[in-house]
């Protein structure tokens, strides 16, 4: 297996992932010229990161793809409920919601000048941002599904990093702090981020 990387971007959650797991993977950090070859092209056609070549070859590319894949190494059930588990349904909408939703609002946040006049797409992206927030507060748990972690509060974590005004975001709303308090204390998810500054 290899996963094709950058650090500070979508592929910290596969990395989050395969630590969990303790899958053995070459993990490839390529520059953004690599991204531009043809050779990189062939595998994600968009250039995007991450990329994860399965062990019979196969690239699987998109995040929120590349994490419902690596569900099949998740014997235990410990990153997220079993199909036939009744809260499973909620499980994929909320990080679907998380991938779709709240991934595009940060990225139009960080990126107006893509998507037209900068200061509006920037305010109407981070409105949406705490829109999403809200919808997290209003959980009647500390956790995304039920009662239990699952890798939708591990997506939503990574998600948060990107956040330039978290603290910001944090004011009042506890359960939002108390999910990403939860993943940050974990030693696999330290393990990862603290190879992001490399």
């Amino acid at each position: 297996m290899k996963l094709y990387a950058k650090h500070g971007a979508g592929s910290l959650i596969v990395e989050i992932m395969l630590e969990e797991l303790g899958l053995n993977c070459d993990i490839i950090y390529p520059t953004d010229d690599e991204r531009k070859s043809p050779d990189f092209r062939a595998i994600s056609p968009y250039g995007r990161i991450p990329v994860f070549i399965t062990d019979d070859g196969k690239p699987v590319f998109e995040s929120l793809a590349i994490v419902l894949m690596l569900l099949k190494h998740d014997s235990k059930h410990a990153l997220a409920p079993a199909p036939d588990d009744p809260s499973y349904a909620q499980f994929l909408s909320w990080i679907t919601y998380l991938a779709t939703t709240l991934y595009s609002a940060i990225l139009r946040f960080h990126y107006p000048d893509r998507y037209g006049e900068e200061d509006v797409v920037r305010a109407l992206a981070l409105a949406e941002m705490r829109v999403v927030y809200d919808h997290v507060e209003a959980l009647p748990s500390d956790y995304l599904v039920g009662g239990q972690a699952t890798v939708a509060d591990d997506y939503l974590f990574m998600l948060l990093t990107w956040d330039e005004h978290l603290e910001e975001s944090f004011a009042g709303r506890p359960k939002l702090r108390a999910i990403y308090d939860s993943v940050d204390s974990r030693p696999a998810v330290q393990k990862v981020v603290s190879r992001q500054d490399d």
